[in-house]
């Protein structure tokens, strides 16, 4: 098919306007698709941008290197504005996990676990790719091939924030594995950020790499802006944010979030083509976010409408992700991209389960926490942009780039595809065997009909109707098949009845709950430990020796079993007038098997409202 013989309606290239609007159709489609069969939307969405480019390529006879493709490529341009936007909300939101007392309960087992994982995955990463390089790129200098292997080693820290979080909200999860997750995300594109620029830097001061800029002076402007220089604007930046969040209505401060976001990604960019050097976009958002979740008054209230009213900005982010990935380099990777893939999957799961080991978290989080760790996107797209635009191939060459900066993207680009589409589902399938999920979410969302086998056209039309007064509402459906297994907790931490005081308090404050159950060594639920019991008690010394958790146990708190219908939950809940309640075996057991919160509840039945 040629553009000569098209119909007249295609005969020119579809502007800015039609390709995003086609491209949020099919994710919208692709989205439910997705949920049809169980996997992350954002699986569908990042497919929907994939299908979206191979249909418009082939509708205007674009292929690669052609001037229609150029024209589709310059039609998309614009939309660069949207993924600055998406990708500042994101870090932003990964950047609470930054508050203070978040980091006093889990710092330190963040930090080894991370410390564990990147350590693993950067040695493996880099003596796997350079003697798949050493044996490939004979005729490189082997100085050369140890900065590629270099490189590649730390871009293949970095985990995707966007997909993550993304998935992560979408299932609703939450406990100790889900909140490291979320830590290790954050953590690691700091410390993959930092680290690749500081060697990048290093290597280019001492000469072992040549740059497309003659300014020396400028190398290590470039390190300070991007490493300390980021981090600082994105604390001047949260300090001022939280100052406008707190004086101004909430609808004109997410104003001010978007205008600044859109206006720090293009900046950016600016400023590298102008000057060669500039701050790291995504490094001053993650500060940003750091500084204000822990500043800001009432956080969760911006959070919250983020979270609502970024979800078209976060679609849109991602089918323009699928609709620009690089298909086309992954018959490219070769030896070393395929050692790369390899390497990097082996180095985040052994890794995470060694600094497992190593922070003793044996009962929270589970061996398998570093398969939710391999998204891989945006930072590493960004890192493969700077290397090809900083890494020449001489300082005689002008503005020849470097073969291996070539290569470098290759790999890069082409493993993107896999670990984003892969990736997501591993984060589903990592969250739910720890536990953190409610089968609730998990099962496929039912028909919108308020009678069973009643077809969706018959449910509008009887809606019309009894609009006008022709019919009658229908029985609404039995909801006692929902019970309390599908909206408890699995992944949730017990106190030991021979708990100290000091136990109990320090158990507390590592806690998101604020009722606490107390178990026997078989589990078997002894009372309930609650927060306004023991509130006064942490200024008062001379009980620390003299409790213990079962002595301040509340025996009367009433537990739930497995299979209790959520309308007797609701009756439950009523009655003890609690935000949580341990939940037991069925059978008259009372071994604890989990927590239901009351929140939770009442979530699923607004919405098991809203289908009938």
């Amino acid at each position: 098919m040629t553009s000569a013989v098209l119909p007249s309606v295609l005969a020119s290239i579809p502007g800015t306007g039609l390709v995003f609007g086609l491209l949020l159709g099919a994710a919208i489609v692709a989205g439910y698709l997705a949920r049809m069969v169980r996997v992350p939307r954002v699986v569908g969405y990042l497919l929907a941008g994939v299908a979206m480019n191979f249909l418009l390529r082939y509708a205007f006879d674009a292929p690669n290197g052609s001037e229609n493709a150029s024209a589709l490529a310059e039609a998309e341009k614009p939309l660069q504005a949207l993924k600055d936007l998406a990708l500042g909300l994101i870090l932003f939101s990964i950047g609470s996990v930054f508050e203070a007392a978040h980091l006093r309960s889990v710092g330190r087992r963040v930090l080894r676990i991370c410390v564990s994982e990147c350590g693993w995955v950067f040695a493996l990463v880099f003596v796997g790719t350079l003697a798949a390089a050493a044996w490939t790129e004979r005729g490189e200098d082997f100085s050369v091939l140890v900065c590629l292997a270099l490189f590649l080693g730390l871009a293949a820290i970095a985990t995707a924030p966007a997909a993550t979080l993304f998935v992560l909200h979408e299932y609703d999860a939450k406990g100790p594995m889900t909140d490291t997750i979320l830590s290790l995300t954050a953590v690691n594109n700091i410390a993959c950020i930092v680290l690749f620029h500081v060697a990048f830097q290093v290597l280019a001061s001492v000469g072992l790499i040549d740059i497309r800029y003659q300014v020396s002076e400028y190398v290590w402007l470039g390190l300070l802006l991007t490493t300390v220089g980021s981090a600082l604007i994105g604390v001047v930046l949260g300090f001022a944010v939280s100052v406008a969040h707190a004086k101004l209505p909430l609808s004109e401060t997410i104003l001010i979030f978007f205008a600044l976001f859109i206006v720090l990604g293009a900046g950016e960019r600016w400023l590298l083509g102008g000057l060669g050097v500039s701050y790291n976009f995504l490094l001053t958002a993650l500060f940003l976010g750091a500084v204000f979740s822990n500043i800001a008054i009432d956080s969760q209230k911006l959070y919250s409408a983020i979270e609502t009213m970024g979800t078209p900005v976060f679609v849109g982010f991602f089918a323009l992700a699928g609709y620009r990935m690089h298909l086309e380099d992954i018959p490219q990777l070769g030896v070393i991209g395929a050692v790369y893939i390899a390497c990097r999957t082996v180095g985040k799961v052994a890794g995470s389960m060694w600094g497992r080991r190593w922070a003793g978290e044996f009962e929270s989080l589970r061996p398998f926490i570093g398969f939710a760790l391999l998204c891989q996107a945006a930072v590493v797209i960004g890192l493969a942009d700077f290397i090809s635009t900083h890494w020449a191939a001489s300082q005689a060459s002008g503005s020849a780039i470097h073969p291996l900066a070539r290569k470098f993207e290759i790999i890069v680009l082409g493993s993107v595809v896999l670990f984003e589409l892969g990736g997501p589902l591993l984060v589903k399938w990592t969250v739910r065997r720890s536990g953190e999920v409610k089968a609730i979410t998990l099962l496929r969302r039912p028909k919108a009909s308020a009678v069973e086998g009643e077809s969706m056209v018959r449910l509008t039309l009887g809606s019309l109707l009894r609009t006008v007064g022709l019919a009658r509402r229908p029985k609404t459906r039995d909801s006692t098949a929902l019970q309390v297994k599908h909206i408890m907790r699995t992944n949730v931490k017990f106190i030991r009845a021979e708990a100290t005081l000091d136990e109990v308090l320090h158990f507390v404050e590592r806690s998101r709950y604020n009722h606490f159950a107390v178990v026997d060594d078989d589990d078997e639920l002894l009372g309930v430990i609650h927060f306004s019991d023991i509130r006064d008690m942490i200024y008062d010394p001379a009980m620390r020796d003299l409790v213990t958790a079962v002595d301040l146990a509340d025996a009367a708190t009433p537990a739930v079993p497995t299979d209790l219908p959520l309308t007797k939950l609701l009756q439950v809940f009523t009655d003890a007038n609690l935000g949580s309640l341990p939940v037991i075996e069925k059978g008259g057991s009372r071994r604890t098997v989990g927590i239901v919160e009351q929140r939770d509840l009442l979530r699923t039945l607004h919405l098991a409202s809203k289908e009938t």
